[in-house]
């Protein structure tokens, strides 16, 4: 059932059923009901992450939880009774371990798959807007191939089913037995709009992953126009671009700074001489007539 489809039924319930009390009211976007418990931080496995924790959110975070407490639960799936496994929430984590805490209010999230606890944890990471350029191109490339695994039938170029018309009087649109794609899941799961979507996955998907890592921290790393061009080139150039980034001594500041070679001895600056014979190139016959003429003019004072 589209989302059409489901409004309508919505409609149609609300007009024959009457009012419905708030407490009884269905929420057709809530989530399933998650058991919320205080876990024991110590029993909590942190590890293979997508984001590394970053030192000064963190700081942030602590002062948030010291002053107003824990606002949102972590997400935690069970590894065996009594140890649990970081779904979303590092940060929150390691802000509680800062503070000092022994436990931490954690919703558990056994009933989802591992792959779909790792879309939990992108999509928690691609909702803040402070996200790091390369990050976020990373994180949108995961979600593709995690999201594209999950229903294979949305990848370009799948033989998708065709939609199922109805011509009953219930029918309000037709119905397409397929999940939504990847750009429009995105869109719904993430704050991004779907043009921000494919220019970042296509980033993510086309750059190399050795480099992605060393641009991270380097002015480049931030501008994403210069990830889009770096994006474009092949393999081998972007090869070459890592070994530059690795040899060189500070970071460039810009990607032109990068492509240059550094076994190319820059030529040395023009003169005014140099530039005279450039102009001089340009004149036509008469002007170099008359500029001799002023030569002579010259020469005889």
């Amino acid at each position: 059932m589209n989302s059409l489809a489901k409004l309508k039924n919505k409609m149609d319930q609300a007009t024959t059923s009457g009012r419905t009390a708030p407490e009884e009211a269905e929420l057709p976007n809530a989530l399933a009901p998650r058991l919320s418990l205080p876990t024991q931080i110590d029993l909590i496995e942190v590890e293979d992450r997508l984001r590394s924790v970053d030192d000064a959110a963190v700081a942030h975070i602590a002062e948030s939880m010291q002053h107003q407490g824990q606002l949102y639960p972590i997400q935690v799936r069970t590894i065996e009774p009594g140890r649990f496994r970081l779904v979303a929430g590092a940060h929150r984590v390691a802000a509680a371990r800062k503070l000092g805490w022994t436990h931490i209010e954690a919703f558990l999230v056994d009933d989802l798959e591992e792959e779909e606890a790792r879309l939990v944890e992108i999509d928690e990471n691609l909702c803040r807007a402070e996200l790091h350029p390369i990050h976020k191109a990373h994180f949108f490339a995961t979600r593709k191939d995690i999201y594209e695994s999950l229903h294979p039938e949305t990848k370009h170029g799948a033989n998708l089913v065709s939609p199922t018309w109805r011509h009953d009087e219930n029918a309000s649109a037709p119905s397409f037995d397929r999940a939504p794609s990847f750009v429009e899941d995105t869109a719904a799961s993430t704050p991004w709009s779907p043009r921000t979507i494919q220019r970042y996955t296509r980033i993510g998907e086309r750059l190399d992953p050795d480099l992605r890592e060393a641009l991270t921290y380097t002015p480049i790393g931030h501008r994403t126009q210069d990830l889009e061009r770096i994006a474009d080139m092949d393999p081998e150039e972007q090869s070459r671009l890592l070994d530059r980034l690795r040899a060189a001594e500070q970071a460039p500041k810009s990607l032109s700074a990068l492509q240059k070679d550094p076994a190319v001895t820059p030529p040395p600056p023009l003169t005014n001489v140099d530039r005279m014979k450039k102009v001089w190139i340009k004149c036509s016959e008469d002007e170099r007539t008359e500029f001799r003429e002023w030569l002579g003019l010259q020469g005889g004072e």
